[in-house]
């Protein structure tokens, strides 16, 4: 079911991920080497901006790239954090270290070199709720 993506022109590289043209939404993170169930795929450093930044970054590029932190904050995942793109059935998950202001991402389930490493956007894999585009309806749960 992975979306593979080896023949892909790379964007950028490191060693596990690359980030290239995606078939879901512009740009995308594909592994460039096989994720175990439970694996971290990325950890990224975090910044924080105080809650009224988020109406001036929603008038940037930046807009939708960041997510929801404590106090009403904004946090913006460097690395490839910001780069994940969103799938009803993702092969990743993320949570959100307040404290050390980071974002680690999880295989939750095996994910091949060459697949795009995709999370749910709601925050749980299994999540279902609304979004702050559109996209198709997700499947039954």
């Amino acid at each position: 079911m992975g979306r593979r993506g080896a023949l892909r022109s790379r964007i950028a590289s490191t060693g596990a991920l690359y980030v290239a043209a995606s078939p879901i939404d512009g740009i995308g993170v594909f592994a460039a080497r096989p994720f175990a169930t439970g694996e971290v795929v990325e950890c990224c450093p975090v910044i924080v901006c105080p809650p009224p930044d988020e109406t001036l970054i929603e008038q940037t590029q930046l807009r939708g790239l960041y997510f929801t932190w404590k106090d009403d904050a904004v946090g913006l995942a460097l690395g490839y954090g910001s780069l994940y793109n969103h799938s009803w059935e993702p092969n990743a998950e993320y949570e959100l270290d307040h404290r050390r202001r980071l974002a680690r991402f999880r295989a939750v389930r095996h994910i091949a070199a060459g697949d795009e490493v995709t999370i749910n956007y709601t925050g749980h894999p299994d999540g279902r709720g609304d979004l702050w585009f559109d996209l198709p309806a997700p499947p039954p749960a």
